[in-house]
């Protein structure tokens, strides 16, 4: 019994034909608009807040436990004109440790920083109170801005 080869199985070539290609290539790009457009936004803003309600916190915390005599002997937070941020005492004369001197949100580049926070200054006497009332930082650019905001009866930062 002689077996004749089937012809068409050695003439086959292998690979994919255009319409092949091309549906992938149109199933990729359907698949990777879906996930820009699900892609959160907003992200370095919200971490720049929570570094920023930690300083907040740290200068409320020097406050309530370091000599509190007069009011330029107050700890608090100084947000600077170029976005920078400093704690230190009301009189100015000493400062936080060197990680709060000058810092930059989310980075440790020095000043001019790349978020921007609204300017301004708050104090805290020993209770951990403000000195001034409440206070309201804004941090970033809208629409993906956070506020950071400080009760004026109890200094609660949110």
């Amino acid at each position: 019994m002689t077996i004749i080869p089937y012809l068409y199985d050695t003439n086959r070539q292998r690979g994919f034909t255009l319409i092949e290609l091309i549906m992938i290539i149109i199933l990729l790009g359907i698949l990777s608009a879906t996930i820009y457009a699900r892609w959160p936004v907003g992200m370095e803003e919200e971490a720049a807040a929570k570094e920023f309600k930690r300083a907040v916190r740290y200068a409320q915390h020097k406050a309530m436990t370091r000599e509190y005599t007069t009011a330029g002997a107050a700890w608090g937070i100084m947000v600077n004109a170029d976005s920078s941020y400093t704690v230190q005492r009301a009189s100015g004369v000493e400062q936080a440790e060197a990680g709060y001197v000058n810092r930059c949100l989310n980075s440790d580049n020095p000043p001019p920083c790349d978020i921007p926070i609204s300017t301004g200054s708050l104090y805290f006497n020993g209770l951990g109170e403000p000195l001034s009332g409440g206070a309201s930082f804004t941090i970033g650019v809208a629409p993906d801005s956070k506020t950071v905001t400080i009760s004026p009866a109890t200094g609660y930062v949110e």
